[in-house]
Formats: structure tokens, sequence, C-alpha cells
């Protein structure tokens, strides 16, 4: 006889499946979906997918809207905003104790794999679709890494929840051309943190993210 997972387990896996399709593009920021569109597509029960929904509206990822259905979130000025000054709240904290506590192979491995990510990306190389992808994951690989310097599980939580939205904003909006430049604003923030200058990292990420915001407003 088949087991049946637990409706905890299969809620999880309902809010993690939806993620998962929303940052493959399968679901498009504003558009429509019925309850039982979604239920085939993250191919979950009803039960389990409503108590996800509740999730994913709590962190604003989804609008659910009585005789309309499921309206997955919007991007607009004000998303773009708000997703920014709490990233930049969040991150700037968190750059100054990675400059302090972060050890010399991290930093290194963490320069070396940006510089090779922004060489194969570099204007007049073929770029296709997994690199930039892979260029995507070192990109949010540097900001993840500053938060976990934190230590801080409830701060940790609050980031992805965050950054949730703004990998949505990047993967619908903005174009893979400014990579380039984010990686070598990343590098400016590296250099800062190998000198062990917390005040220069916080500069340096302050202005990066406040690029990466004009960026997403097409500014």
């Amino acid at each position: 006889m088949k087991k049946t997972k637990p409706k905890s387990l299969m809620r999880e896996v309902a809010y993690e499946r939806f993620k998962t399709e929303l940052f493959k593009r399968n679901l498009v920021p504003g558009q429509f979906v019925s309850q039982g569109e979604l239920c085939d597509l993250l191919d979950v029960p009803l039960g389990p997918t409503r108590e996800a929904l509740k999730r994913l509206e709590a962190e604003s990822l989804v609008r659910l809207i009585p005789q309309r259905g499921i309206q997955i979130a919007d991007i607009g000025v004000t998303l773009i905003r708000e997703a920014f000054e709490y990233r930049t709240i969040l991150e700037v904290a968190a750059v100054r104790r990675f400059a302090e506590v972060a050890d010399d192979a991290t930093i290194a491995d963490l320069e070396r794999a940006t510089r090779a990510t922004l060489q194969r990306i570099a204007p007049g190389n073929v770029v296709d679709a997994r690199s930039i992808d892979q260029a995507l994951q070192i990109d949010w690989g540097m900001h993840n890494l500053f938060i976990e310097s934190m230590g801080n599980r409830i701060l940790t939580s609050a980031h992805q929840q965050n950054f949730d939205k703004i990998k949505m904003i990047r993967l619908h909006g903005r174009s893979p051309r400014y990579l380039p430049l984010a990686l070598e604003e990343h590098l400016v923030v590296i250099s800062a943190v190998r000198k062990r200058d917390p005040d220069a990292a916080a500069a340096a990420l302050k202005r990066h993210l406040a690029a990466a915001e004009h960026r997403a407003l097409g500014l």
C-alpha cells in the first residue's frame, strides 16, 4: 500500500515547487492562475497547495483575489523600491561583519570565481543561457555569503524571503547585459573586504545596490 506524505510535508513541497516554477519562468509576474491549474503545475493536492498559498501570500509572492483566482506578484516600482531598501539595510550590516570575520580562503575563492565568471561573459564572448544562469548563481552567492556571516537564523530567513523578490525582479525584468557591470561592482566590494575595511566595503556595497535598483527600474 502506497504511503501518502503528511500534509505538512506536502505543504512544504508545494511551497518549494512554486518558487522553482517561478524562477524557471513558468509562472509570470502579474499572471492569473486558478487553484486547479496551480495544483496541476506543482503536482500537489488542493489542500496542501492552499496551505502553501497562505505562506506565499504572507511573503507577497502572490495575491489571492476572490472570484478571480491567484495572481503572481506583479513587478512594479513599489515592489522594487521596497525590496531594495530592505535588502540594503540587511546587507550593509552583513558585509561589515563579513569583512571582519571571513577567512582569507573564502575571500580568495569568491574573488577567483567572480573574475572567472566575468571573463566568461565578457563582451565579445558567446554567452548562452547556461552561462547566464551560472553568472547569476555567482552573483547571488556573494550576497548570501555576507548574510550567512552574521550567524543569525532570523536574519537569514528574512533575507531569503526578500531575496526571492529580488530574483524574480532580475529574472523577469533585467537584461543579462548588465551582469558584467554588476560583477565588476562586486569586485570593488570584494577588494575592500580583502583589505579588511568594513567602512569601504559597506560604501561599495551601497553603491552597487543603488546601481542595481536603478537598473531594475530601467533608469
